[in-house]
């Protein structure tokens, strides 16, 4: 007698096809999630001991400190944060409402940076022997910044972009108290081989539009209001950064005869509306001294304004706007535009040929 069988019917298939890409995004998902994690440890315990033992003499702090950004980011969150080089010349201190700092999981050498509140500068007036702090503070509607490290450069990459900003510059010496404000203002740098020099330089590119200076008060024959300024220059010879102090910095520069080429700049202020090109650098009393060429639209309004202000006298004026005129026409300028050269030599800045201005020390 044969035993019965039951007939299963055919085997139905595994179907891990279907599933597949489903547990491999979840698998990814938990790796990564371990990784920005640990990362994000990582960083807050690298910044807590950096706050516990300075270095180069950059002391930094914090009331609160948080991690968050997951995914995109790994932000670290401050709340009153505060840094300052007491050691330095000018024992520079900064302190702000908040602050963001957030790298990129892929790329940690890329940084962004996000102000937020009011912020204050504090810092020591070099041009006097008394130890009296000048105080810049503001306030923005927007303020971010990028940094890129790039090994083996003296400073890598950097983009800030500030909205609507309002600042108060107060000064001690003096308890003179000026006003600026912007609308936008941009910055852009990067490290640039200078084939020129055969050196390391430095490409800057920055802008401001909208400006208002010193409101509430007159500034003779260009008025309050800048509607635009912008420049693009090299700076070569920049050493390589290793301090915090701007001073150290550009005492730093001189030595090595760094010099600022200016290759393009535009400025729209008051009656000036100008084009120009040169190279600055700074003279044995740290003022600004070196050369460039311009040319400026109805230079005979320009030196109206002067002559109304008594910045220069009249007849000093004709004399110059006769012989510029003249040699525009022969160099063929555009009709309507001057060449003008333009120097600041012994504390004092030239137009032409004419003495403007006395050039204050920078530090």
């Amino acid at each position: 007698m044969t035993e019965p069988t039951t007939d299963m019917g055919p085997s139905r298939p595994r179907r891990w096809h279907i599933y597949a890409p489903t547990i491999a995004i979840v698998i990814a998902v938990a790796i990564y999630a371990v990784y920005w994690t640990t990362v994000s440890r990582e960083i807050r315990a690298a910044l807590e001991r950096f706050e516990a033992s300075p270095e180069r003499g950059l002391v930094v702090g914090w009331r609160e400190l948080s991690m968050g950004g997951f995914p995109y980011r790994i932000e670290a969150r401050f709340v009153a944060p505060g840094a300052g080089a007491p050691a330095t010349p000018e024992a520079w201190a900064w302190k702000g409402e908040a602050a963001e700092i957030a790298l990129m999981p892929h790329n940690l050498r890329h940084v962004i940076v996000n102000l937020r509140g009011p912020q204050e500068l504090r810092y020591r007036d070099l041009s006097t022997n008394r130890a009296v702090e000048n105080v810049l503070s503001w306030t923005m509607k927007g303020a971010w910044a990028s940094y890129v490290d790039m090994p083996g450069a003296a400073l890598g990459r950097i983009a800030v972009d500030i909205e609507n900003v309002e600042a108060q510059h107060v000064r001690g010496v003096v308890a003179a108290v000026a006003r600026f404000d912007a609308a936008r203002l941009q910055l852009h740098t990067r490290p640039a081989d200078d084939a020129a020099s055969g050196t390391a330089g430095y490409d800057i590119a920055l802008r401001g539009d909208g400006i208002a200076l010193g409101l509430g008060r007159h500034i003779p024959a260009l008025g309050h209001r800048i509607e635009k300024i912008a420049a693009q220059a090299r700076a070569r010879n920049l050493p390589r950064i290793e301090r915090v102090s701007a001073v150290e910095l550009l005492e730093d520069w001189r030595a090595a005869d760094g010099t600022l080429a200016i290759s393009d700049l535009v400025v729209k202020w008051g009656p000036l509306d100008m084009t120009a090109y040169g190279e600055v650098t700074l003279d044995a009393a740290n003022r600004p001294e070196g050369r460039f060429d311009a040319e400026i639209a109805d230079f005979e309004g320009l030196l109206d304004a002067m002559v109304q202000d008594g910045l220069v006298r009249e007849r000093e004026a004709r004399v110059a706007l006769a012989g510029l005129v003249l040699v525009s026409q022969f160099q063929g300028s555009e009709p309507g535009r001057v060449r003008v050269p333009i120097s600041m030599t012994g504390g004092k800045l030239y137009l032409g040929p004419l003495a403007i201005a006395q050039l204050s020390p920078l530090y």
